[in-house]
């Protein structure tokens, strides 16, 4: 449970966020709550996506070899650099995690317009 205490909030955050807004808006339906939640779920879930597929290590060749073959030459300068791998490891999963409750939130929401 404390794995997901700040996707939780974030949750929650977000979906007090959306009522308000869609109270503002006065377009309080199950169709538009749904509809809210999943824009919100999917860009959690697009950040999340694109640092799990940046930490795999598919992209650090070529940052290696843009790195190496456009770099303007310092004295100073590093040949090392960070690759895109050890970047966004650490925090992956809560956008994922965050992402997906909204996502859920948003289904169940679909299945109560339906019924």
């Amino acid at each position: 449970m404390k794995n997901l205490k700040w996707p939780l909030i974030t949750s929650a955050v977000s979906s007090i966020g959306i009522f308000t807004y869609l109270l503002i808006k006065q377009s309080l339906t199950i169709r538009s709550i749904s509809d809210t939640f999943f824009i919100v779920s999917l860009f959690f879930l697009i950040i999340g996506l694109a640092m799990w597929i940046m930490s795999s290590g598919f992209f650090d060749n070529f940052q290696r070899f843009m790195k190496m073959h456009f770099r303007f030459r310092k004295k100073n300068e590093p040949k090392e650099f960070i690759p895109f791998s050890e970047i966004g490891k650490a925090h992956q999963l809560y956008w994922l995690e965050t992402g997906g409750i909204l996502l859920i939130v948003s289904i169940v929401s679909l299945l109560f317009y339906f019924l």
